[in-house]
């Protein structure tokens, strides 16, 4: 069980991308996740990219280009280089809103610190494959991510539900988040409202 102490230093930062303008809005807490004060710098997608990790930036990439075509929700796992070289663990959550033409016009959305979910993990496997902790850490954080989405809900919120239905049907937590994962891409030619049904089923099977 995760005390507060764990969770003391996790940030929510949020973020908005006006296409039309190309302009990025940061809240306070996007600033600080990213190592600045607040205005000390001004938000780009550059900025932001080049405080990920090279090997996650393709995954950041795709996700806003995603977002940005689609309008659909995404999410990414990132670790992120702060001014201050501090490494955290991030979970970036989104989706876009369009105008009457269909057009998408701004992305919004969520930047969640795992940092000490993800180290929790790592201490409990020490023993055992480091990268496969880490695998198994991000299928629940962006599992986590797509509740947090999709019910709009904070971080806590929609871990809490993945345990309480992990609990309540008796699968491991692992399984259930990789179950959310697996079914929330929309595929070619299907609708994305349906997406609330899609996850319904994992979460409620007995319902189906």
């Amino acid at each position: 069980m995760q005390s507060d102490d764990d969770h003391a230093d996790e940030i929510t930062g949020v973020f908005l991308h006006r296409l039309p303008e190309d302009t990025w809005w940061w809240s306070d807490e996007m600033f600080r996740l990213l190592g600045y004060e607040t205005d000390a710098v001004t938000p780009t997608a550059k900025l932001l990219r080049g405080h990920v990790h090279p090997e996650d930036q393709a995954g950041l990439d795709s996700a806003l280009e995603h977002g940005r075509t689609t309008g659909h929700p995404f999410s990414c796992y990132l670790r992120v280089v702060g001014a201050t070289d501090t490494e955290r663990n991030v979970v970036l959550v989104g989706d876009g809103r369009s105008d009457d033409d269909g057009e998408v016009v701004v992305l919004r959305g969520f930047a969640v610190d795992v940092t000490a979910s993800v180290r929790q993990e790592a201490r409990r496997t020490a023993d055992s494959d480091i990268d496969r902790a880490r695998v198994s850490q991000e299928d629940i954080d962006l599992a986590r991510g797509v509740l947090m989405a999709l019910y709009g809900v904070d971080a806590d919120v929609a871990m809490r539900v993945l345990r309480r239905h992990s609990q309540h049907a008796n699968v491991k937590l692992r399984a259930l988040a990789q179950s959310v994962r697996e079914a929330a891409p929309t595929a070619p030619g299907r609708p994305q409202h349906d997406l609330h049904q899609r996850i319904s089923s994992v979460l409620y099977p007995d319902r189906d």
